[in-house]
């Protein structure tokens, strides 16, 4: 306990606070009895946290709340921290009086959580209020930059993983996450909670058009990221629609004065209103956004230029083909890869190597120390060099300035695969989101689809797409079932005889085993991955596409079809379910 009682009824305890020097929180015992609200004191969890915002974000908050954002720093302060405690039923100020040991520091901690958890389940329902408890005000017309870094912040408080897998931490949790996808993606739940007014809904075409008004919208200013030119599509003599095309990240685009090949992910982004940068998320074209920087609220919406059907279509192959390319290249690295890892090598004989490169004049720099082979300098003066170079304090340093280097180059190489993942991504869902495209996308995102499912992903690629077309064709069936054949599809399910020639690979036979098994497993198709090689698995495709035979039979136990006993029909079973082959198609 603090000795001396704090009395800090006047100003905000700070340095002559014997609360504040013992590193403990001021309680209603403190200020003679006065109740918190009506001091200035900050000396809470509440307070702490509010003294840490920025005076532009604390007027922000005030508004958002409905409160006066008139006062001198203090007032202001103050107002936001009782307004806050007011939301936590007021239960963050207490208990804070106690001694500073380490102990009492992380029940308090484990405290603070537990208060977060509650006043989240309480305003459950308050999605934009939820997420702006993570320290981070947000509105509904944030950007999905903004909520997602809103989300990372605060789920990684009351992830149930954090918090002993407790009840109250897993309802808080979901509260967490349904208010990141409530914000994030609006448009999924507007569908959701549509009225039905008696009408049987359209069947959703292969290649849907998505047309909408400009009301608030801007052709936003995008720059390249290496030069920072401003990206033209008239100066680059491109057609006005190339702004969907970039703003959705279904293509990428050349820089007209670096030649770099970005998308809108690695763009440079400036908000119409003040001139500023944001982040952007291509799910963010459809909605109408805020750019997040101080001193500017103004929402606005991204400008969709008019684009013809025909056009529509040559886009749809352009980057099919494109996808196609990008597929067999990421196959090919992996098969290097592979061949890299199996080859015999350490890094003391990589060492060796660029020590013998240095002294026949095919490295410039020293390789240990960096040191610059001038022109005119031979082989024995590399040499010499080398027999010399123990300065252990300059090697340190260059091997250093070599790491930073390779980690910029890394994170490069990061931000360029995550767009040309996303965009292979939104190249499937412009296409219909057919289940037999699912080979285009990579790993990474196949695994991200399986997690939604709640499958584990763990297994290669293309038994990863086997297990998610099956969930998928499942639940498309079920909702044919249910709901008749004119129900709202969320995906295309078209077998591979029974789809457009134009939506299959252009060259099959280029290419690898690999790839071949992950587009057999997008068509259902039945093969062996260990004993089917190139030759086995072209047949295969090319009989069911040509005569349909050949699907894979979803039964309970794959050993019956393989022993070829027949396996007895359940009372439970659902007939609807089954997938056979040509002749008794129920596609």
């Amino acid at each position: 306990m603090v000795n001396k009682p704090c009395r800090c009824d006047s100003k905000p305890c700070a340095s002559t606070c014997p609360c504040f020097k013992a590193k403990v929180h001021c309680t209603d015992n403190c200020h003679g009895n006065a109740p918190w609200a009506e001091v200035p004191c900050l000396n809470t969890a509440t307070g702490l946290k509010v003294k840490e915002m920025k005076p532009a974000e604390v007027r922000k908050a005030l508004c958002d709340a409905g409160l006066s954002p008139v006062g001198d720093k203090v007032e202001l302060q103050k107002r936001l921290a009782v307004h806050f405690t007011s939301l936590s039923g007021g239960k963050g100020e207490e208990g804070g009086g106690g001694e500073g040991g380490s102990g009492e520091g992380g029940q308090k901690s484990g405290n603070n959580v537990a208060d977060l958890m509650e006043a989240i389940t309480s305003n459950e329902g308050d999605f934009a209020f939820i997420l702006s408890l993570s320290g981070k005000i947000v509105k509904a017309t944030s950007s999905k930059a903004e909520l997602r870094k809103a989300y990372f912040l605060l789920s990684s408080k009351v992830h149930p993983d954090k918090n002993s897998n407790s009840a109250l931490s897993k309802k808080a949790f979901q509260a967490v996450l349904e208010s990141f996808e409530r914000l994030a993606n609006p448009e999924k739940f507007e569908e959701q909670e549509e009225e039905d007014d008696g009408k049987p809904a359209k069947k959703r075409k292969k290649t849907e058009r998505f047309t909408r008004g400009n009301g608030g919208c801007y052709p936003t200013r995008v720059r390249c990221p290496r030069c920072k030119d401003t990206w033209n599509t008239k100066d680059l003599g491109l057609e006005d629609a190339a702004y969907n095309f970039l703003m959705q990240g279904v293509k990428q685009y050349l820089c007209g004065g670096c030649f770099l090949r970005f998308g809108c992910m690695t763009a440079i982004h400036y908000c119409p209103h003040c001139r500023k940068t944001f982040e952007y998320d291509p799910d963010d074209y459809h909605r109408k956004i805020t750019c997040g920087n101080d001193k500017c609220d103004k929402t606005f919406g991204f400008w969709m230029f008019t684009v013809s059907e025909k056009r529509e279509r040559e886009i749809r192959r352009e980057v099919k083909e494109e996808n196609e390319k990008l597929a067999k290249t990421r196959a090919q690295q992996r098969r290097r890869g592979a061949r890299a890892d199996k080859r015999v090598g350490t890094l003391t004989n990589e060492e060796r190597v660029k020590e013998q490169l240095f002294v026949l004049g095919l490295l410039d720099n020293c390789p240990r120390c960096g040191w610059l082979l001038e022109r005119g300098l031979h082989k024995d003066d590399a040499r010499e060099h080398l027999k010399n170079c123990n300065d252990q304090k300059q090697i340190k340093a260059y091997q250093q300035s070599l790491k930073e280097k390779e980690s910029k180059e890394n994170s490069k190489k990061l931000a360029q695969e995550s767009q040309e993942e996303m965009s292979a991504f939104k190249t499937w869902e412009y296409n219909g989101r057919q289940v037999g495209q699912l080979w285009m996308l990579s790993e990474n995102i196949i695994k991200r689809e399986c997690k939604k499912y709640n499958l584990e992903t763990d297994d290669p690629k293309h038994v990863l797409i086997s297990k998610l077309g099956r969930v998928i064709r499942d639940r498309e069936r079920k909702m044919i079932t249910m709901g008749g054949e004119d129900h709202k599809s969320t995906h295309d399910i078209t077998p591979i005889h029974k789809v457009d020639a134009e939506d299959l690979p252009a060259n099959m036979e280029g290419m690898e085993t690999e790839e071949l098994q992950c587009v057999a497993a997008s068509y259902g198709l039945d093969f062996d991955h260990k004993s089917d090689v190139k030759v086995d698995l072209l047949k295969k495709l090319e009989s069911a596409r040509l005569k349909g035979s050949g699907l894979l039979m979803i039964l309970d136990d794959q050993s019956d079809k393989k022993k070829g006993r027949k396996r007895k029909s359940s009372d439970n079973e659902d007939p609807d379910f089954k997938v056979v082959a040509e002749g008794n198609d129920s596609d």
